[in-house]
């Protein structure tokens, strides 16, 4: 039965590169318009990164945000959108689909590394394995990464930024459409293989969340990429989380590009290689200038 990789549960939290390693891009039309500009975040990164990269005097130029869904919606709304999602048939619940394992070692590990002290993965019952694993990552990740606070992110930095200012929100696809990649594309049985792989070894899971956040910081997308690819049984969810999702984001970035200028931020790894929106942007005549 396939695998699916472990880096799932990092990329979520998410996303061969020949472009220098950037994470910062200016896009410039032919008509000589005015430039938007592309990021590529990573949720595991440090807020510090903002003050690091200078992207604020990029940011501060544009008039509008654009991001794969809109940040600035109430979470609770954000969370009752998703919620549908996550949860797991009748027949196919959490026990149901974990049956022959050790549920005390699983829980036990569970508890260690559980986002909110006191939480059992028996309380998880309900919900669909790639909901339990995300949940996982994010406690391990406030654990073991220095610097990473869950409450501030990148991605809600800029929309939450750009609210502030005044500039227009623009979503990229819905909180609904997420939630299906997210949760209903990769068979419960393939998440199910996920989650008692990180419970039973959280070591590599701990250890593969490190490297790619080292990439990130290190802005070298090609080890974020080959780290995403490895021990992938299970090639179907990279097509749906990365590489469909580019090609409908390109069916609106270039209007979007020309009609305002854009701050642009999504996953890092959607910016990566022939199939990123950056080497498609510039196959459509974009200017493409890396910038950090």
């Amino acid at each position: 039965m396939k695998k699916l990789k472990l880096t799932v549960a990092f990329f979520t939290l998410i996303n061969f590169f020949g472009l220098n390693a950037q994470i910062l891009y200016k896009v410039e039309a032919k008509d000589g318009q005015e430039p938007s500009y592309i990021f590529g975040s990573h949720h595991l990164s440090p807020i510090s990164i903002v003050e690091e990269s200078g992207v604020m005097e990029y940011f501060n130029g544009t008039k509008q945000v654009v991001g794969e869904i809109d940040l600035t919606i109430d979470p609770m709304t954000l969370s009752m959108a998703l919620q549908p999602f996550m949860m797991a048939p009748a027949d196919s619940t959490l026990s149901v689909l974990l049956k022959g394992e050790d549920m005390d070692s699983l829980n036990a590990q569970f508890i260690k590394w559980a986002p909110m002290p006191g939480m059992q993965l028996q309380m998880l019952e309900p919900l669909k394995p790639m909901a339990v694993t995300t949940m996982l990552a994010a406690g391990m990740s406030q654990q073991v990464m220095p610097g990473f606070d869950p409450s501030q992110q990148l991605d809600s930095f800029f929309f939450q930024n750009g609210e502030k200012e005044g500039k227009k929100i623009v979503a990229l696809e819905t909180p609904e459409y997420q939630g299906e990649v997210l949760f209903n594309m990769t068979p419960l049985t393939v998440q199910a293989e996920a989650l008692i792989e990180m419970l039973k070894d959280p070591e590599k899971s701990l250890e593969t969340a490190k490297k790619l956040s080292q990439a990130y910081q290190e802005r070298d997308l090609n080890v974020m990429i080959e780290l995403s690819k490895q021990d992938d049984e299970h090639p179907e969810f990279m097509e749906n989380i990365l590489y469909k999702r580019n090609q409908n984001w390109m069916e609106k970035l270039p209007a979007i590009i020309d009609e305002t200028p854009s701050f642009i931020v999504v996953g890092a790894l959607h910016l990566a290689g022939p199939e990123g929106i950056i080497e498609q942007l510039r196959e459509k005549g974009y200017t493409i200038t890396p910038i950090y």
